[in-house]
């Protein structure tokens, strides 16, 4: 079995967003379970699996419809597209018709959580849909040590810090990340994640207002030193369809301060594997506990790495082999 795993503009630098992440993931966890991968639709392959979607995927979803068997990735929809750039939520609507249009060309589509599944289901794409994880690789996070002496050595962290990680927009959260940092000024809150040049205004006027304990130093090259440096990770985000970032901060063994939302159901349970809130003082008591009693921190670290376990690149690779077998 030999698997075209196509992601538009693949080695292009712009790429810094989970679905890059996620690729990577895919590629680790295909070569993990034995699967011949290539990135080259020009090459001999038995399945094309497409990434996301783009003018180039569109082309190879029409040009190989019914000579491959065809597998899409549903990493975007319209909610997550929403509420995040400017005209995001005019476009929005328009976008999700045409993912639908774009997913109903696969043979098979995956959805990374049940929750994606849904959305999908709702905006009409009728193909069958499995959910496999994008995964994330517990090597990574296993040893800490150095990488967090220097994040917090290359950022000037100290003592409890409180961190996200992501694109900074107002759908992951950033005005609540802001406000729970406004009433905990006694702690150091740092966002790590670009700004991208085409971030809704509102956006822009929530990180001018933001409060001195609140902190973006933008895009870093060695993510994995966020994770390290940091101690409590809290994303307010309101719509995601998997968060790698959560995975990720699961297997640093970060405890989880998480939005009560939707996208966060039936997998994250509130006081199991994370904390929930759905307001500024919600999310401040929750960080102020955490910050408060090093014991309970802890445990909470231990009950994310334990999620983050369950959803690791060998898995996901076996999830996907067996997607792959029952097309052939």
């Amino acid at each position: 079995m030999k698997v075209c795993l196509f992601l538009e503009h693949q080695h292009s630098a712009s790429w810094s967003s989970g679905i890059r992440q996620a690729y990577d993931n895919h590629v680790r966890a295909l070569h993990a379970a034995g699967v011949a991968v290539t990135g080259d639709p020009d090459d001999d392959f038995d399945i094309l699996h497409l990434e996301t979607l783009g003018p180039r995927s569109f082309y190879l979803a029409e040009k190989f419809s019914g000579l491959r068997p065809m597998v899409i990735h549903a990493h975007t929809t319209a909610e997550d597209f929403a509420n995040s750039f400017v005209m995001s939520d005019v476009l929005a609507p328009h976008l999700g018709r045409v993912l639908a249009h774009f997913y109903n060309k696969a043979d098979l589509v995956i959805a990374p959580t049940l929750y994606t599944k849904g959305v999908l289901e709702r905006h009409g794409v009728a193909r069958p849909i499995e959910v496999v994880s994008n995964g994330v690789d517990l090597h990574r996070f296993a040893s800490l040590r150095r990488a967090r002496s220097l994040g917090r050595g290359r950022h000037l962290l100290s003592g409890i810090v409180v961190f996200a990680v992501g694109l900074v927009l107002l759908r992951k959260g950033i005005d609540l990340f802001c406000e729970v940092a406004r009433r905990l000024p006694h702690l150091t809150f740092i966002w790590f994640g670009p700004i991208h040049r085409a971030v809704k205004p509102e956006t822009l006027r929530v990180l001018d207002e933001a409060p001195p304990n609140a902190r973006f130093p933008g895009y870093i090259e060695n993510i994995t030193e966020a994770y390290a440096a940091g101690d409590i990770f809290l994303f307010p985000s309101a719509v995601e369809n998997e968060g790698i970032a959560v995975l990720e901060a699961a297997a640093a063994g970060r405890p989880l301060v998480l939005r009560d939302a939707e996208c966060f159901a039936g997998r994250f349970v509130d006081s199991e594997n994370c904390l929930k809130a759905s307001d500024p003082d919600g999310f401040r008591d929750h960080v102020t506990r955490l910050a408060a009693e090093p014991n309970f921190r802890l445990r909470m670290g231990e009950e994310a790495r334990r999620f983050a376990e369950a959803h690791s690149i060998e898995r996901v690779g076996q999830s996907l082999q067996a997607v792959y077998a029952r097309l052939l």
